[in-house]
């Protein structure tokens, strides 16, 4: 989790540097629209867009993982409390 967040880190940084230093405007040209941006700001709404199409394409994976989980943890809390009644009935038969 910290490597993620440092590798994280270091490509925001990475951006923000690349961004401050190439403030130049460009000609953008997409389909039918023709428009100016600030190449720090196509970069950044790159950016921004990437992390937003990320996190919803891992969205399904994190939700079916977390359901998993609760279900294992459910199936574990049987099983303790089958483990306690087994240890009780063992510490009733040895008396």
């Amino acid at each position: 989790m910290i490597v993620s967040l440092l590798i994280t880190f270091v490509l925001l940084l990475a951006l923000v540097i690349i961004s401050i230093q190439n403030g130049i405007l460009l000609d953008l040209q997409f389909l039918i629209w023709n428009f100016q941006m600030s190449l720090t700001a196509l970069i950044f709404y790159s950016s921004v867009g990437s992390a937003a199409i990320v996190a919803v394409l891992t969205l399904p994976k994190l939700v079916s993982i977390s359901l998993q989980a609760r279900k294992l943890n459910k199936e574990l809390a049987k099983w303790k409390e089958r483990a306690a009644e087994l240890e009780e009935t063992r510490k009733l038969e040895k008396t």
